[in-house]
């Protein structure tokens, strides 16, 4: 089963937040409802139920990313303390067998096979652990051998490294040493992307695509409420080769609306009746009609502000819809306005 940060798209680090939005947009796009015609919808959707189930949860995150628990969330198996199997110590005796033969045929220089085993394993674990291991290992052989052979079926240290722990936990131990030494001295340079998503993709939320050097395409979740300018990290589909895409949001220019982090702004023209006298007004929100109230003597640098009718937001929420009043006049000149505006003399501005 893949990893729940591959199903919900989501890299170690995130937020609990990012993870919920970006189950909110999956689940509302991989729905079997909204996919009738898709067979493989019903397994989709739930493999991202599971997901978020396994990462919202954060006693079950941190099993998971400790290898407690698999993707499944069942335990994993680890052997039990006292595993009567020594990687080290077979490993020795399997050296052992091979310079048996050199041993008892002789050799010119008059070492045993045990003597040979001794230098052999001594070089494999100076190769492993290092000269300071190596050393302590020397050390070590040399007490063991002052005091006396160790009793059969006693285990003693220094028959081989990690005796006393459990195999996997030492080969491990290993493999991260391992790991750190043919560590790279830099990671692989990440790439930078731009793409454009309308305003109603970063409001409901979707799916995008790069190509990385390689000509590789890489689609990624857009989760919902992703504001202008925000970056989204791609992970890279060769690791050895190409490093991570750091992709920037921008929000294509639309006809109606333009935002501000969660905030959509929009204009709305009233006539001067309704400036002078209030109302209301049915404007047309991201996610339908809304009616608004106008307060009397509104005038264009009004501002009405709507909550909860933005973008969604990272903690569950929504930014604000803000619409900016624009007092408009008869299309056509009307006499008894210009009468009214010359009767007092005065000027009138709105």
């Amino acid at each position: 089963m893949r990893s729940p940060y591959t199903v919900l798209g989501v890299s170690k680090t995130a937020r609990t937040e990012d993870i919920k939005s970006a189950y909110r947009q999956l689940a509302k796009t991989w729905h079997p409802d909204q996919n009738p015609g898709d067979p493989q919808a019903g397994g989709r959707f739930a493999e991202i139920a599971h997901a978020y189930k396994l990462l919202v949860d954060p006693e079950l995150r941190v099993k998971f990313d400790a290898g407690l628990i698999d993707a499944r969330g069942r335990r994993q198996a680890k052997p039990a303390r006292g595993f009567s199997v020594n990687p080290f110590k077979a490993f020795k005796e399997a050296m052992n067998k091979q310079t048996m033969g050199a041993a008892t045929g002789g050799n010119a220089g008059g070492e045993t096979g045990e003597e040979l085993d001794e230098t052999s394993f001594k070089d494999m674990v100076s190769h492993i652990f290092g000269e300071a291991a190596a050393r302590q290992a020397k050390q070590n052989a040399a007490r063991n051998a002052a005091q006396g052979k160790a009793s059969p079926g006693r285990r003693t240290e220094t028959d081989a490294p990690g005796m006393d722990e459990d195999p996997l936990d030492a080969l491990d131990a290993l493999f991260t040493k391992w790991q750190t030494r043919q560590r790279p001295n830099s990671a692989l340079p990440v790439t930078r992307h731009h793409v454009e998503i309308s305003l109603e993709a970063a409001f409901a939320g979707g799916n995008a695509e790069i190509a990385f050097a390689e000509g590789n395409a890489v689609a990624f979740a857009v989760p919902a409420g992703t504001v202008d300018g925000a970056e989204i990290q791609v992970p890279s589909p060769n690791p050895s080769a190409l490093g991570d895409a750091i992709v920037t949001i921008r929000h294509q220019k639309h006809p109606r609306f333009h935002s501000s982090g969660a905030d959509l702004h929009g204009e709305h023209g009233i006539d001067l009746a309704e400036a002078v006298l209030g109302g209301s007004i049915v404007f047309r929100s991201l996610d339908g009609p809304l009616k608004i109230e106008v307060p009397k003597w509104s005038g264009s640098d009004t501002v009405l502000r709507v909550q909860e009718k933005g973008l969604p937001t990272a903690k569950g929420g929504r930014g604000a819809l803000l619409v900016h009043l624009r007092v408009m006049l008869p299309e056509k000149p009307d006499p008894r306005l210009i009468d009214l505006m010359r009767s007092d003399g005065k000027e009138l501005y709105i």
